[in-house]
């Protein structure tokens, strides 16, 4: 067995979290997959995974192996598009990491777009709305909306998307239209609880910031489900413009109080730190970036 195919089994083993997962995609079987990483170990002399019965951990040594192997081999895969005079089209597989309604309504037709015309590159995308270390978890990239906590991953500023406080008409017919943030705490509202700010909303008044605790009848995880229970007439929502822009163009939700509600949070790719990027990350990270600005400016 040649050390490159050991090397990509390990790091197939590292990305899936197991060796089952990691021999389903491989299309080998699990006793193969296990033996495969006890020869790499005897030609490294180092023990890269701990198994037990039940589950698997990667070393420390583990993981650095695991940051220049998956390097090696997407360099190798460069290189071969290289010679193939295919170096203008990406290559190869592209794990991502987006939060769930932004994956759903923004980055979906960005990666329709890249598939389209890199019909070679084959994208793995996870949407959630958890906290997802991409170094364990064996993504190339991510994308995040909201500030970032300090870690050693790069971020890569992409712009922002504003927040917007918002109703449907029904509601503006029922309640009135609120003239004052204050009112906000005896209206009803849904709480996305990804908005980090625990129970309240912030907006900009008289050029403070001013936290308001909105009385919260319903919270859900998820602006999507946020904004589709204002589009009930029963709630006020507090949702990013992506997920409600199309509700706003048909006036099936209404901007309130737009002259506080000017929050903007900001859009970041993030990959893990590497010395070398792939070309498939460099790549993705520039023209997704190039795609979020022509949408904001639209």
């Amino acid at each position: 067995m040649d050390k490159l195919n050991l090397m990509s089994t390990f790091v197939t083993v590292t990305e899936a979290g197991s060796f089952t997962a990691a021999a389903n995609r491989l299309g080998k079987t699990k006793a193969l997959v296990s033996t495969h990483i006890s020869q790499l170990e005897a030609l490294l002399k180092v023990r890269l995974i701990i198994r037990s019965t039940r589950s698997m951990q990667v070393t420390s040594e583990g993981y650095s192996y695991y940051e220049q192997a998956k390097k090696i081999l997407d360099d190798i895969v460069n290189l071969e598009a290289q010679l193939l005079n295919e170096s203008q089209s990406l290559v190869g597989r592209l794990r991502i990491s987006a939060p769930t309604t932004f994956g759903e309504l923004v980055l979906m037709p960005f990666i329709a777009e890249l598939t389209s015309a890199n019909p070679d590159l084959k994208i793995e995308l996870q949407l959630n709305d958890r906290f997802v270390d991409l170094i364990s978890e064996g993504f190339d990239v991510a994308l995040r909306i909201g500030k970032l906590a300090d870690s050693s991953l790069i971020a890569k500023p992409a712009g922002f998307t504003r927040m917007i406080l918002c109703a449907s008409p029904e509601f503006i017919a029922h309640y009135g239209r609120p003239d004052t943030i204050e009112q906000l705490e005896d209206l009803p509202c849904v709480f996305d609880s990804n908005y980090r700010q625990a129970g309240s909303w912030g907006f900009l008044q008289d050029k403070q910031k001013v936290e308001i605790k909105p009385r919260i009848i319903a919270r859900v995880n998820s602006a999507l489900a946020a904004a589709n229970m204002a589009f009930t007439g029963r709630v006020i929502a507090f949702c990013p413009e992506f997920a409600i822009h199309s509700m706003l163009e048909k006036g099936e939700l209404v901007s309130l109080l737009p002259q506080v509600c000017n929050t903007q949070i900001p859009v970041n790719v993030i990959y893990p730190h590497r010395q070398h990027l792939s070309s498939r990350v460099t790549t993705f990270t520039q023209q997704f970036i190039a795609y979020w600005n022509r949408q904001t400016a639209a």
